[in-house]
């Protein structure tokens, strides 16, 4: 290759649908077979997945958080809001055994497993949580891990039933849910309610020695607590991360 010759493009990988099931009302997870031992990632990154031929105002392609863990085995798994896009309804039209492709593994927003964590979550931005919080049980992290996950109700809680059952493993992972609209709920809740404020943040942090923070979850959401850390808690802006989820 000469010095003007462009690079080579990657070759897509192909991704066989497995199945899916339902977390909340509005939101499922896909699963695929993974393609190859060699196909791996860090616990909260994305695959970049096309659907060929698809017409779609937005084009046919989307990057997703994979909320699988590096861990699980023979299996890639995204989970999303499943909305009336002609993408999102593709996916959700998948019959096991039909593919897609995967363009690339990309992002930054990333566990990083020698140092304890705070994940501030806001509704599917739970997602590269989830992989996050498998993959360190998984592994037996020893160290802490602290997720603040605010819903509208407890039914939007994604991964909820799992991840009690993180939290209870013997690990050092610990949850705070919040719920911001009680009176919609449709079981009881006598758990908290409300955004997350800065008291709630003082919680998830104390006895956590020099974490890094993580924050996923919609623009706004992401902005506020972000705001709020550094503000109100001192949080140096090295020691956060962010996922903005601007939905799709």
């Amino acid at each position: 290759m000469t010095d003007s010759d462009p690079p080579a493009a990657a070759v897509p990988q192909l991704l066989r649908f497995r199945g899916s099931a339902g977390e909340t009302p509005g939101v499922r997870t896909f699963r695929f077979d993974r393609p190859s031992a060699a196909f791996t990632w860090r616990a909260g990154q994305n695959l970049v997945m096309t659907i060929p031929g698809l017409s779609d105002p937005r084009g046919p392609t989307r990057p997703f958080t994979i909320s699988s863990s590096p861990t699980e085995g023979g299996v890639v798994a995204v989970t999303t809001l499943v909305r009336e896009s002609p993408f999102k309804q593709h996916l959700a039209r998948l019959a096991p055994g039909d593919t897609v492709e995967n363009e690339a593994i990309e992002g930054e927003f990333v566990l990083e497993p020698g140092r304890p964590a705070v994940m501030i979550a806001g509704g599917i931005g739970v997602t590269p949580f989830r992989s996050m919080l498998r993959f360190a049980v998984d592994t037996h992290l020893d160290k802490p891990l602290v997720l603040v996950y605010s819903a509208k109700t407890p039914e939007d809680i994604v991964f909820r039933t799992e991840l009690d059952e993180l939290s209870q493993s013997g690990s050092a992972v610990r949850i705070l849910y919040t719920i911001t609209r009680p009176q919609e709920a449709r079981e009881p809740w006598t758990g908290r309610t409300g955004r997350i404020d800065a008291a709630l943040l003082r919680e998830a942090l104390r006895g956590v020695r020099h974490p890094l923070v993580y924050i996923a979850g919609p623009p706004g959401f992401v902005q506020e607590n972000r705001r709020l850390l550094g503000e109100e808690i001192h949080v140096s802006p090295m020691d956060i991360r962010t996922d903005e989820f601007d939905g799709y």
